[in-house]
């Protein structure tokens, strides 16, 4: 019996010695692989071609290679210390093309020249074609289009998995990253996480475009200083282009026209989830609210504060999206000529401490409003504080010629209320119009 019982052991213990064995082998033989290699960047595109698959491509940082034509990557490797510029005048060119998954890109300068092209003929400096990439430290500068251009093509399908992470840019024409499916044609950016990616100049942009088919993306860390928005989430008009379950959060501001927007139509986004917003000194251009949202289902808006908005537009403005929460929201001088937030025709509606401070006061505080023809329900309004809006501090407004609000609660806010709109089946209670020791005017 005994030995019975030993000899599946001893079979046991020789599968389990070879698989030791085996993965310690194939180990080496991986780190043999990925062995670092000096490489002239000036024939870089060669160095490519004749490594061996997961080596590390190692430039000399201090020297400066102008390059005149695309160098692609269609291998699994690692490139450490590039510095590149791109030939003035060049156009329709990008520095580098990712045509294979687990390429890795970090420590580098790229100089582009946004400052020699026109717009028709603009470029990325980076573009990624497949996924499991991480490109990382960097700073691309000059850009005519993009830093970092991340969108799929029918040879090579979705992307799926990739990191983007410390990133600076300067007198980028229009993203430092930019995150685009193919959504109308099937194809899809999948599980990217984006951070620490700070912008400087970005005429017609920002920092972190996500678009047109991306799905479970998150951006971490943003700024934008003297560019047109920090994060934008949006489609490009056409069905299909659909973005879902995109988390921003950390994103701050200045000199800018928004923080964040969705340039999004109703094609059914779902997911949104916006937090740790801060954002000064606004610019006062085109159509856009500080934090705009739109079209998008299950919105959460939270932990917001901002100062020196414009004076024509709300600052905080939610259109179309159902299964909204906004929460935490600090607007400081917000003396805007109408209301400071807008939540316009949405389903399940929540807005919940909002606080509007400083002597310049809106002439309304909270606006809930209804422009479509239906029926909302579930509007929540609770713990306000806009005691010095001139017209009110919460205002339920009915802008259509048949919708209506159905059920709804306003309560415990420090605000004046008009709620034009109400229904037989709403409360409004608990409210003050001033604080305890003001005095009524």
């Amino acid at each position: 019996m005994f030995v019975l019982e030993f000899i599946p052991n001893l079979v046991r213990r020789s599968v389990l010695f070879a698989a030791i064995t085996l993965a310690s082998a194939t180990t080496q033989v991986t780190l043999a692989a990925a062995a670092a290699i000096d490489v002239d960047a000036s024939a870089l595109q060669q160095e490519i071609d004749r490594a061996p698959a997961h080596s590390v491509l190692m430039a000399d940082p201090s020297l400066q290679v102008e390059v005149d034509e695309t160098i692609r990557i269609d291998k699994p490797l690692t490139l450490v210390g590039l510095n590149m510029r791109l030939k003035p005048r060049l156009a329709k060119t990008p520095i580098l093309e990712v045509l294979a998954e687990d390429v890795r890109i970090r420590d580098f300068v790229l100089e582009g020249n946004g400052d020699s092209v026109e717009q028709a003929d603009r470029a990325p400096l980076i573009v990624v074609r497949r996924g499991r990439f991480r490109i990382e430290n960097g700073q691309t500068n000059n850009s005519a289009k993009d830093g970092v251009m991340i969108t799929p093509v029918p040879e090579y399908g979705d992307i799926e998995h990739g990191v983007i992470r410390n990133l600076t840019a300067r007198d980028t024409i229009r993203d430092v990253v930019s995150i685009g499916g193919q959504g109308h044609e099937g194809l899809y950016v999948r599980h990217l996480v984006v951070q620490n990616i700070r912008s400087y100049g970005s005429m017609l942009r920002g920092p972190v475009e996500v678009s047109d088919g991306s799905e479970h993306v998150t951006v971490r860390d943003v700024y934008a200083e003297s560019s047109m928005y920090g994060v934008d989430v949006q489609d490009h008009s056409r069905p299909g282009m659909v973005n879902r379950h995109i988390v921003i959060d950390g994103v701050q501001v200045r000199g800018c026209v928004t923080a964040i927007r969705t340039a999004n139509r109703d094609f059914g986004h779902d997911g949104l989830t916006i937090r740790n917003v801060t954002g000064d000194d606004f610019r006062s251009e085109g159509q856009w609210s500080p934090v705009h949202v739109r079209n998008t289902r299950n919105v959460l808006v939270e932990n917001v504060r901002l100062a020196g908005g414009p004076q024509d537009r709300p600052w905080v403005y939610v259109q179309n999206s159902d299964n909204v929460t906004v929460r935490n929201v600090t607007l400081v001088e917000a003396g805007t000529d109408g209301p400071a937030l807008v939540v316009e025709d949405a389903d399940n509606a929540l807005v919940d401490n909002v606080v509007i401070t400083g002597e310049k006061q809106p002439k309304r505080g909270v606006e809930y409003r209804i422009s479509s023809d239906e029926t909302f329900d579930g509007l929540r309004i609770r713990n306000v504080v806009a005691p010095g809006a001139e017209e009110a501090g919460i205002v339920v407004e009915n802008l259509s010629q048949s919708g209506g609000l159905g059920s709804y609660m306003i309560t415990d806010n420090i605000a004046t209320v008009e709620a034009e709109a109400a229904s037989e089946r709403g409360t409004v209670e608990r409210n003050l119009s001033v604080p305890p020791n003001r005095p009524k005017p």
